[in-house]
């Protein structure tokens, strides 16, 4: 019998991948690895199943896309010339970082409460994660 990924694993596996120490390697077969221990298996889910999971595939294409700009940033960064402006400019990133999260979290209820309505009106989710059509008025 297939296992099977389920709906808060497959959440706390891009949870995984947004947290992920840009120390480490991001590839498939440490995504996998990693997998492994959030779902608690005795072997590793192959990649194919990972990449079928929409949300999965999104995360790891947008922490990939932030680590590769990190480093294009990172050695374009001109340095601060003095250690009250490096503390001063932290402490502005900081305060943003957090209004940023705080939008995110709200913007992230609203998508729950528009998922769990279109769910009740009958909607499945893959009706929900068809892309919008091209806009008729060209």
């Amino acid at each position: 019998m297939p296992k099977i990924i389920t709906d808060q694993q497959t959440r706390d596996i891009c949870r995984m991948i947004n947290r992920w120490d840009s120390q480490h390697k991001l590839d498939w077969k440490t995504i996998c690895l990693g997998a492994q221990e959030v779902l608690g298996w005795s072997s590793p889910p192959t990649r194919q199943a990972l990449n079928k999971k929409v949300t999965i595939k999104l995360a790891y294409q947008a922490k990939k896309d932030s680590l590769r700009k990190e480093t294009e940033k990172a050695t374009r960064l001109p340095r601060p010339k003095t250690i009250q402006d490096g503390a001063e400019r932290i402490a502005r990133l900081e305060k943003k970082i957090e209004e940023l999260n705080f939008l995110n979290s709200k913007m992230a209820e609203i998508i729950r409460i528009i998922s769990h309505n279109a769910s009740n009106a009958g909607l499945k989710k893959h009706q929900l994660m068809k892309p919008i059509p091209p806009s008729q008025h060209a």
